[in-house]
């Protein structure tokens, strides 16, 4: 092989490397080698119009995949209760269905944007686009919701240098009902479970539908607060860097088209 032949095959590979198995650009950042790769979903869609009132036994929630199991979000160990969320959409939004196992339900906070993540509450971190912007949306058990736009500053290695938001942002059309199995702030007895259901519209994102194969990035986040028990920081892909505000470490949400 001369050596003009020899530098196009190398160019060639480097381009090959430079795209991930997903077909899209690759986010794997220097110094993130050896880390667990962030998990895969496929985001079925589904033609269908439901109500939201957090029963999830619709059509739609029997067909939706189930992201669980969620484990402590630096280390991947066990939880010690089962966290479980579906997701689907359809061409107006994005449906999610927490089903949150909670023995001990602890939350106090009700105004929109108040700090939950001090209690118990469930999170979700999605961006369609670049990683340094993404949304992020909360919900805990007595109905509280948070919405805001981050914008994270991100070293060469990927990792989160600082980040701050834009707590003005609301997702007005945002719908979302809760159901409670158990008495909240009341830890003289044994809980179940909490359950939310929830409805995103694309417009709340300004973004149009997604289309077959179209990639996102995202994350969901559980924090869990038993009296007497250290808390645990949940996560479904596995962050492993400090803090929920790691982007480089969003799992890939492919949406499956029509």
């Amino acid at each position: 092989m001369n050596a003009p032949r020899f530098l196009v095959a190398v160019s060639l590979i480097l381009a090959a490397a430079s795209w991930n198995a997903r077909g899209q650009a690759s986010t794997t950042a220097p110094g993130s080698e050896g880390l667990r790769e962030p998990k895969t979903i496929t985001v079925p869609f589904i033609e269908a119009k439901i109500k939201i009132d957090g029963e999830l036994t619709e059509y739609p929630w029997k067909r939706a995949p189930h992201l669980t199991p969620f484990n402590h979000y630096d280390t991947s160990a066990s939880a010690r209760v089962k966290t479980d969320v579906q997701i689907w959409y359809n061409r107006e939004a994005l449906y999610l269905g927490w089903n949150v196992e909670d023995a001990d339900i602890q939350a106090t906070l009700r105004k929109r944007d108040s700090k939950f993540w001090d209690e118990e509450v469930v999170e979700f971190f999605i961006t369609p686009k670049a990683l340094d912007r993404y949304f992020e949306f909360q919900w805990n058990p007595l109905g509280g919701t948070f919405d805001a736009i981050i914008r994270n500053k991100l070293a060469p290695d990927g990792k989160s240098q600082k980040f701050d938001g834009d707590w003005s942002y609301t997702a007005t059309n945002m719908a979302w009902a809760l159901q409670v199995e158990g008495s909240v702030q009341d830890s003289s007895d044994r809980d179940r479970r909490w359950i939310v259901e929830v409805r995103i519209p694309f417009a709340d994102m300004n973004v149009r539908t997604p289309k077959r194969g179209e990639v996102w990035r995202g994350n969901f986040y559980r924090f869990n607060r038993d009296k007497g028990k250290e808390p645990e920081l949940l996560s479904w892909s596995p962050v492993v860097w400090p803090g929920f505000h790691q982007p480089t470490r969003f799992g890939y949400l492919r949406f499956s088209g029509e």
